[in-house]
């Protein structure tokens, strides 16, 4: 090519940039959105700054063709481009939070449940009401559940009891508290001899009568001997056994599928366009996958593998090789991230206040990741070139822990520095670490950690204060000290809001004023400002999936993942962030979220599970 010639084409790119404008091929795209604030969080960097705001964008197979001025966007229009005007509203990139548990909360919404599911399927019945309330009308609804499923021996009863349309962390602790007590397996029994039944507690937990626990038997059979001791005292029949016993044994494998493809799609009505978590049963696994088959996941979804009742498969290194280099495989839509080993518990180096002692004993008396069956799966996962993804750790002695064996066995793997914080190991829920000098571990292996903003709402952090005192509280969630260390961070959900009003601005309102339910603030002193949640909400998500070239911010070539809102999140009084509402959502391009107002404005068909099964955002 001649001198001239090269030197003609970089100046017609210069002045393109110039005028405000970042494209990528002379294509008409499908949908340009125009004449709003483009928030693009196209910085890279561990600080607030977010970068490029622009006016509008286009939007071509799915992916971001141009970024810039309304005129010099709009100028790319073709005869089938579909022009919407935002008018003057706020573009984010699309929500993407490193843990919860879609799955896990889905079976809580009524609605969705509904939808499914019918009497002459299995017996459903939701209780909203307060503690007081419960104890009084539990009765009278097993009665009646059980009087409906009586003619039918072995239809499955689900009664499930809420916590209010706050989540009122008050009614979780008291109605949670009467399981094994005001409510247990003997009533349970005595109401429906022959059927098998289930109560549900609103976030996690759940009992089951006799023939619920036969019915659990019969469906994974002979697995449940390979076992180990214990293993299925606990998570099979008690606690967070609902895991394992709604996905194929309540539910048959197409009611849940059916189920989680709703759900996934109500998420994406609170912005949400990517989550990551473990995953826990096998009816799960295939029960997302069929949908990633069908193109019916309405967001995407980076799950690891969690399976802590048979660890052991880590010693066999054929097992161990084909996990690891089935690492990143999958779809646009659907791929593997890693392993969750097993859940950490609460234990704290940190000296208790006179009353938590007991407390601290207890939690610190019981550490998973001294088990050797756990600290070995991580340890041969990893030499293997695994990550460690998904998993839930909640107090800072056990992260030491984690942190010995991912050294350990990355040094004699021989992997360089560079080959270890390649893996980008991450942790979840900082509920009480990372500690100042774990955070310098955390820096040098590359590692980041998600955290779950919402405990200072829901009454966590309370918590921590009444066990450990201050120096507890500034542990809790410590973003502010992440940032200083240039540490990635990322957002956690981790709570059912689907049954309630909350939305992912109630969580940022959490994260930006550190006040629990009734006002009480905690630790204001680490704080972070609201261009860096968005970024922990954004971009930094996309890192902890690994995807960061195709997500987590609105830059040509990467995917049109972004939410459109009623009012600017950067600008809006802090007091008036909850009020702030999702609009739209798009993931690669498509809308699978679009209120009323918005779609009466556009000409465009209302969409999403909140708008068609009458959720909030039906009234918008």
């Amino acid at each position: 090519m001649k001198k001239g010639m090269v030197l003609g084409l970089m100046a017609v790119v210069g002045m393109l940039w110039g005028s405000g404008l970042a494209w990528s091929q002379q294509q008409a795209p499908d949908t340009i959105l125009f004449n709003g604030k483009i928030v693009t969080v196209d910085n890279h960097e561990v600080n607030e700054k977010i970068g490029t705001i622009a006016q509008a964008l286009a939007i071509r197979e799915g992916k971001v063709l141009a970024v810039g001025t309304d005129a010099n966007v709009r100028r790319l229009a073709g005869a089938n481009t579909k022009s919407i005007d935002l008018k003057g509203r706020t573009v984010l990139p699309g929500f993407i939070v490193t843990h919860d548990h879609p799955q896990d909360w889905n079976t809580l919404n009524e609605k969705i449940v509904r939808k499914v599911i019918s009497d002459d399927q299995h017996i459903a019945r939701y209780i909203n009401v307060s503690p007081d309330e419960v104890l009084r009308q539990f009765p009278r609804v097993l009665e009646e559940a059980a009087q409906k499923a009586k003619p039918t021996p072995g239809k499955w009863i689900r009664i499930v009891l809420l916590y209010g349309k706050d989540y009122n962390p008050d009614w979780r602790d008291a109605i949670s508290g009467y399981s094994g007590r005001q409510i247990n397996k003997q009533m349970l029994d005595l109401a429906a001899p022959n059927n098998p039944v289930q109560v549900r507690w609103g976030f996690t937990g759940s009992i089951l009568n006799q023939k619920g626990i036969e019915e659990v038997d019969k469906f994974f059979g002979e697995a449940l001997k390979n076992f180990p001791p214990g293993a299925t005292d606990r998570p099979f029949y008690t606690g967070n056994g609902y895991r394992y016993v709604e996905p194929g044994v309540i539910f048959t494998e197409d009611q849940i599928t059916e189920v989680f493809r709703l759900g996934l799609s109500w998420y994406t009505g609170y912005g949400q366009t990517l989550n990551g978590t473990a995953l826990y049963a096998p009816t799960t696994i295939r029960a997302y996958s069929k949908l990633d088959k069908r193109n019916q996941m309405a967001m995407r979804f980076a799950w690891s593998w969690f399976w802590p009742f048979r660890n052991d498969f880590f010693v066999d290194s054929y097992f161990t090789n084909a996990i690891v280099a089935l690492l990143d495989s999958g779809s646009d839509h659907f791929w593997l991230d890693g392993i969750d080993p097993e859940h950490g518990g609460g234990c704290s180096v940190l000296p208790p206040t006179a009353a938590g002692r007991e407390n601290n004993e207890r939690s610190c008396s019981d550490m998973t990741y001294s088990l050797e069956a756990v600290t070995r799966a991580l340890y041969e996962f990893v030499k293997a070139g695994g990550r460690m993804s998904g998993n839930h750790m909640i107090g800072d002695k056990e992260i030491d822990i984690m942190l010995d064996v991912i050294e350990k066995a990355s040094k004699d793997a021989g992997m360089t520095p560079e080959e270890i914080r390649e893996k980008r190991h991450i942790s979840n829920h900082m509920a009480m670490y990372p500690r100042g000098d774990q955070i310098a571990r955390y820096k040098n292996l590359g590692m980041m950690a998600s955290g779950w903003d919402i405990t200072w709402y829901d009454g966590g952090a309370r918590n921590v204060m009444a066990v450990y005192g201050e120096r507890g509280i500034s542990q809790v969630v410590p973003r502010k000290a992440l940032f200083a260390a240039g540490v990635m961070n990322n957002l956690e959900n981790d709570r059912p809001i689907e049954y309630t009003d909350l939305t992912f601005f109630d969580i940022f309102y959490s994260a930006l004023t550190h006040k629990d339910h009734n006002g009480t603030v905690y630790s204001p002193a680490t704080v972070i400002d609201r261009q860096s949640q968005l970024k922990v909400t954004t971009l930094f998500g996309a890192y902890a999936g690994k995807k960061e070239k195709e997500l987590g911010s609105l830059e040509l070539g990467k995917w049109a993942d972004l939410v459109v809102l009623d009012k600017d999140y950067l600008t809006v009084p802090i007091e008036e962030m909850r009020s702030i509402r999702v609009l739209m959502t798009m993931v690669g391009g498509k809308i699978e979220h679009l209120v009323p107002s918005l779609a009466r404005e556009t000409g465009l068909p209302p969409a999403g599970a909140q708008v068609e099964l009458g959720g909030n955002s039906a009234n918008w």
